[in-house]
C-alpha cells in the first residue's frame, strides 16, 4: 500500500462545498458597541461568539491597546506576561524554540496547547514547538486564552488550553520600526483598506538580532493578507499568510560554562532554517431564522531544516450549523483533514483525520447558563520507513466530553466550574526511533499510544467597574503522557532516543489575580500561581513533573503622568526539574526574578514612542536545562520603538 498524493483532492471538495463567524472581526463600530454594553466577547470559549463574562469556561482576553503598551516585539514576549501560562526559552528574547506551556503540562507544553489564528489550527503534525514569528504583531486585533482543556471542542492538542489569535481588518494604517540590544532591529506595519461591505488588510513584519550569545543570529520574516467581504448573501473572507525564520542555535553550555562565558556557543551549533505558507477561505451565511451555517477550508505548508529537512502539510475541511432551538443554542460541526510529514530522506508519516462535534448551551435559570459538549474523532496514520517501502497502518478512534456552567452568586461575582476530558495524539515524530546523537530518524516505533486527560476546574471572578479579581482552580489527571526517553535500545546499530508513553501524572493549580486602579493615574496588575505537578505510576511515582515551577507570580504597574507613561512588570518563577530528569536526579533548574522598566509617549498625534529596559537587573540565568547542558537566558537588553499612525 502506497502513501496517497498531496491531498488536493480535499481541497477541491471543500471549494466546491463553498459554492454551493469563526472570522468575526472587532471592528471599531462593535468595538464601541461592546465597550458601551459592558460586554467583552469572546469565540474561544465554544467556536461561537459570546460575552465573555457568561462564558462557562476561563478565557482570558488580550487586546490590542494591552499589547502595544506591553512594549513586546514578538509574541513570545507577550505571553510570558500571562497568568496560568509558562514560557521557556531556549534562544533568546526573538522567541526562536520557546516553548509555552498553558496549565503547567511540562516539557511537553506546547504539544499540549493548540494555537490557532483565526479559528484554524497552526500546529504542525511533528513535534516542533510553536512558530510564534508567522504573524505580524501589527495584525492582530486580540488574543483570547482558554485556560482550560478544549478537548470536546477542538480535539488533538488542546489538552491544556488554547491561544487564540484574531486578526484585524480596520482601515487604519500604521508603520513601526524599533532598534534595541545586541543588533535587534525590526519594522512592523499594518495598511487597512475598504468600507463596511468590503474590507483588505495588508501586514508586514521583519526581525532580525545578533543574538545574546555567540552564533545565535536570527532572521524572523511574515505577512498576512485578507480579504473580507460581507452582504445579505453572507460573509466571506479570504486569507494568505507566510513566514520565514532563519536561526543560528547556539547549543547548550556545561554549567561551569555557563557561570564563566555564558554568551559563548555550545559544542554542537546548528543553523536552522524554517517557512511555511497558508492561504483559504471561510464562508457564513443564514439558512433560515434561528439557523446559519459555515464553512472553512484551508491548506498550511511549513518546513523546517534544522537536523533533517521536514515538510509539513495540512489541509482541513471545517462545515458548522448554528441552530436556536426553543432554550437551547445547537452548534454542530466536523473536521476532514488530511497531514503529510515528510523527512528529506523519504520516511513518511501520514495522518487522516475524521471528526464530528457538538456544543449545546441554554439559560436555566436567569443567572445559571449550562454548556454540554461531546467530540469524536477518528485518525489513520500511515508510516512508510524508507522511499518504496510498503506502508504499515494504525488507527485511532478517541473522544471527548464537556460539562461547564457559569452561574452568578453575587452581584458582581460569577462561578464557573466544569468537568472536560481530552485527547493528544502522538506526533509525526514521536512514532520514530531516532539515533540520540544526529536526531536522524531510524525505525517506526508503533508502540505510542494516545494520551487522554480528564479535568475539574473552577473559577470565581468579581468584577466591579474597571476592578476584576479571580481566582481559578484546575485538577488534571493525565494519563499515557507522552514524553521523551533518552535510552531505547539499540536500534540498527545505533543507540536510539524515542518517544514513548512514560506514566500517568496528576496536576492541582490554584491562580489567583486581580486588575486593581489604585488611583486615576496608577493600575496595578498581580498573579500568583501556585502548583503541584507529580507523576502519578511507574517507578517514579510521587517525584515533579519536570519543567513545572511549583510557584510563579507576577505583578505590573502603569502609572500615567500628564505626557507619557511608565510601565514597571516583575516576573518570579519558582525552581523546575530540568527536562527529561522523571527521575529528580539531577540539580533542579534556579528560580528567578526579573524586572522590566518601559515608558509610552507620544509625541504628537500620529506619533508614538515606547522605551524599554529588559532584565533590568542583569540577571543571569537559565529557564530550560536536560541531560545535555543548559541554555542561558539573555542578559539585560535596550529597546526602543517608534509607532506612526495614520
Amino acid at each position: 500500500m502506497k502513501l496517497s498524493k498531496a491531498p488536493y483532492c480535499v481541497l477541491a471538495a471543500g471549494i466546491c462545498l463553498l459554492s454551493v463567524h469563526l472570522t468575526m472581526q472587532a471592528q471599531p463600530l462593535a468595538a464601541k458597541d461592546a465597550s458601551a454594553s459592558g460586554e467583552e466577547l469572546v469565540i474561544s470559549a465554544k467556536r461561537i461568539e459570546q460575552d465573555r463574562l457568561k462564558a462557562s469556561v476561563v478565557v482570558e482576553v488580550i487586546d490590542r491597546q494591552q499589547i502595544e503598551a506591553s512594549g513586546a516585539g514578538n509574541l513570545a514576549e507577550f505571553l510570558e506576561a500571562v497568568p496560568g501560562l509558562s514560557l521557556t526559552r531556549l534562544y533568546g528574547r526573538m522567541g526562536v524554540d520557546a516553548n509555552i506551556d498553558v496549565g503547567y503540562l511540562g516539557e511537553a507544553g506546547s504539544q499540549n496547547v493548540l494555537f490557532l489564528i483565526d479559528g484554524q489550527r497552526q500546529n504542525a503534525l511533528d513535534s516542533s514547538n510553536l512558530r510564534l514569528s508567522r504573524l505580524p504583531i501589527s495584525s492582530i486585533e486580540r488574543i483570547e486564552i482558554r485556560k482550560a482543556n478544549a478537548g470536546a471542542l477542538y480535539g488533538d492538542r488542546a489538552q491544556g488550553g488554547v491561544i487564540h489569535v484574531i486578526t484585524r481588518t480596520d482601515q487604519s494604517k500604521q508603520l513601526s520600526v524599533g532598534a534595541g540590544s545586541y543588533g535587534s532591529k525590526h519594522v512592523d506595519t499594518y495598511l487597512g483598506f475598504g468600507g463596511e461591505q468590503l474590507k483588505a488588510s495588508l501586514s508586514y513584519r521583519a526581525a532580525e538580532s545578533d543574538g545574546y550569545r555567540a552564533s545565535s543570529r536570527a532572521n524572523q520574516d511574515s505577512a498576512q493578507f485578507r480579504v473580507v467581504g460581507q452582504g445579505d448573501w453572507g460573509r466571506i473572507n479570504v486569507f494568505a499568510r507566510g513566514f520565514k525564520e532563519r536561526a543560528q542555535l547556539p547549543s547548550y553550555l556545561t554549567l561551569e560554562e555557563f557561570t564563566l562565558t555564558p554568551r559563548k556557543a555550545g559544542a554542537y551549533p546548528v543553523a536552522s532554517e524554517r517557512q511555511g505558507e497558508a492561504f483559504g477561505l471561510r464562508y457564513d451565511g443564514s439558512l433560515a431564522p434561528g439557523l446559519s451555517w459555515s464553512v472553512d477550508v484551508n491548506e498550511q505548508s511549513t518546513r523546517d531544516k534544522t537536523y533533517e529537512s521536514i515538510h509539513n502539510r495540512r489541509t482541513l475541511i471545517n462545515p458548522e450549523f448554528l441552530a436556536q432551538i426553543g432554550a437551547w443554542q445547537w452548534l454542530a460541526g466536523g473536521e476532514l483533514s488530511q497531514a503529510q510529514a515528510r523527512t528529506e530522506a523519504g520516511k513518511i508519516v501520514e495522518q487522516r483525520n475524521r471528526a464530528i462535534y457538538i456544543q449545546s448551551s441554554r439559560p436555566l435559570l436567569a443567572d445559571l447558563d449550562l454548556e454540554l459538549g461531546a467530540r469524536s474523532q477518528r485518525a489513520i496514520n500511515q508510516f512508510q520507513a524508507e522511499p518504496g517501502a510498503l506502508a504499515t497502518a494504525s488507527t485511532y478512534q478517541q473522544s471527548a466530553l464537556s460539562a461547564a456552567f457559569n452561574t452568578r452568586v453575587a452581584k458582581n461575582l460569577s462561578l464557573r466550574a466544569g468537568a472536560l476530558t481530552g485527547f493528544r495524539l502522538a506526533n509525526a515524530d514521536e512514532v520514530y526511533f531516532f539515533d540520540r546523537e544526529t536526531y536522524a530518524l531510524l525505525r517506526i516505533n508503533e508502540a505510542v499510544k494516545p494520551m487522554t486527560t480528564r479535568e475539574l476546574f473552577a473559577q470565581l471572578e468579581a468584577v466591579h467597574f474597571e476592578q476584576r479579581y479571580a481566582i481559578h482552580y484546575r485538577h488534571i489527571k493525565a494519563n499515557q503522557e507522552i514524553g521523551y526517553q533518552y535510552d531505547c535500545g539499540v536500534i540498527d546499530g545505533l543507540k536510539a532516543s524515542c518517544n514513548q508513553n512514560l506514566y500517568d501524572t496528576e496536576r492541582h493549580m490554584l491562580s489567583a489575580q486581580l486588575r486593581w486602579p489604585l488611583s486615576k493615574a496608577l493600575l496595578l496588575r498581580a498573579s500568583v500561581d501556585l502548583v503541584d505537578a507529580q507523576i502519578a505510576s511507574e517507578a517514579n511515582a510521587g517525584r515533579r513533573v519536570p519543567l513545572t515551577p511549583k510557584q510563579a507570580a507576577r505583578l505590573g504597574l502603569a502609572w500615567r503622568f500628564q505626557s507619557f507613561v511608565l510601565h514597571a512588570n516583575a516576573h518570579y518563577r519558582g525552581a523546575m526539574v530540568q527536562a527529561a530528569d522523571q527521575s529528580n536526579s539531577n540539580p533542579l533548574i534556579p528560580g528567578r526574578q526579573t524586572i522590566d522598566l518601559g515608558l509610552s509617549t507620544s509625541l504628537n498625534q500620529r506619533l508614538q514612542l515606547a522605551a524599554w529596559i529588559r532584565n533590568l537587573t542583569d540577571k543571569s540565568y537559565y529557564d530550560y536545562a536536560t541531560y545535555n547542558g543548559i541554555y542561558p537566558a539573555d542578559r539585560r537588553s535596550f529597546d526602543v520603538t517608534l509607532k506612526l499612525s495614520i
